[in-house]
């Protein structure tokens, strides 16, 4: 197998810039050089540059593609500039590492991945969230047929009281929606993973807007904060995104998948997930098999493969990952077809809360 060094790139200095991809490159020393970093904010990039030891920084990225050529380009700006980056790179040769959620519609999705297709290149959307260990465990469990044919799912992501404060996720024409687009993506293509991609039939879903008021009370988002350049103030009023959100994914081979989402409810903070088949059913985090009327057995779970002190050690997945892809021809773990699932997903929820019924995925074709 190959060695060679892949020459990387970033677009965007803000916190999961910071937080996780530059981390991430760096660790893998021996399989990257992290040679430019770009954003709009030429302080920004500047001081990334000088902090991390990056050799060239730019305020626009069709000037640092032309001038670096990376090989591999990690784009973390804003969610509503995800496409035009994305496009961006890919026509200038690079292959591309996206944060979630690479597109807000089936259309988007399907035409990335299209050129990327096209041009020999990767394309994968930085679902990070799957590498977990209950997560991986669970999904050997799924594809041995331990559990048989998923036919129920459920998963539950709750901040009690965790608005982002920071940045622009409360603003719609920048972020694209709120905790769904935001938390909610990950736990949907965790799901579809682990019941292994079946079709879409239809989603049903409902947003509100709650507690955005309550900000003497809110709590940390869970991100970190500390490492955010050029973070405006959070004004309340100006938010227009949902802080909770719930619905059902129905496939076309009967199963279904019911969730809820908030960024704030008056529940307990709660990240899980419960599959049933008609051997087993599984619960996550707690890695319990539950079989039959009394036996219950724990998962067999390998600990994380990246104890780097870091609370986004998916993203060091996602970074070896494309690596293998790009240099050894590897299967990517994070396939076009899963990914063009969620982007579908985001569409059909958000157009069902705004329609007040279910949508199916047919209308989106």
């Amino acid at each position: 197998m190959s060695e060679r060094k892949l020459k990387a790139a970033i677009i965007g200095c803000g916190m999961i810039a910071y937080s996780a991809h530059i981390p991430a490159y760096k660790y893998f020393s021996d399989k990257y050089e992290l040679v430019a970093i770009c954003d709009v904010f030429e302080k920004a990039a500047r001081e990334a540059a000088e902090k991390y030891d990056i050799p060239s920084y730019f305020t626009n990225a069709e000037e640092m593609l032309c001038s670096i050529k990376p090989d591999v380009v990690s784009i973390c700006v804003p969610n509503m500039l995800h496409k035009q980056f994305v496009l961006l790179c890919l026509e200038h040769d690079a292959n591309v590492i996206c944060e979630k959620p690479l597109a807000f519609t089936l259309h988007d999705a399907k035409e990335m991945y299209a050129l990327a297709k096209s041009k020999g290149l990767s394309l994968m959307a930085c679902q990070s969230m799957r590498f977990t260990p209950d997560r991986i465990a669970a999904k050997k469990l799924l594809d041995n047929g331990e559990i048989g044919t998923p036919y129920y799912g459920e998963f539950s992501r709750i901040r009690r009281r965790g608005i982002p404060t920071w940045g622009t996720f409360h603003i719609k024409e920048r972020s694209g929606g709120g905790a769904f687009i935001d938390i909610g993506v990950h736990m949907v293509d965790a799901v579809l993973w682990l019941m292994g991609n079946p079709e879409i039939y239809s989603v049903n879903g409902s947003t509100c807007r709650k507690l955005h008021k309550e900000i003497g009370t809110l709590q940390s988002s869970g991100a970190l904060t500390g490492s955010v350049q050029n973070a405006r103030k959070f004004d309340p009023d100006e938010m227009n995104v949902e802080d909770f959100s719930c619905g059902t994914i129905t496939f076309k081979n009967g199963a279904r998948i019911n969730f809820k989402v908030a960024w704030a409810a008056n529940l307990r903070d709660e990240t899980t997930i419960r599959i049933i088949g008609e051997k087993s059913g599984v619960e996550l985090p707690d890695g319990i098999i539950h079989r039959g009327i009394d036996d219950d057995s724990a998962l067999e779970m390998m600990p994380e493969k990246y104890e780097c002190g870091s609370p986004f050690s998916g993203h060091f997945h996602v970074v070896e990952d494309i690596y293998d892809v790009v240099v050894n021809g590897k299967e990517p773990i994070i396939k076009p077809e899963e990914t063009i699932n969620v982007a579908g997903i985001i569409e059909a929820f958000y157009r069902s809360a705004e329609l007040g019924r279910e949508v199916a995925f047919e209308e989106l074709l």
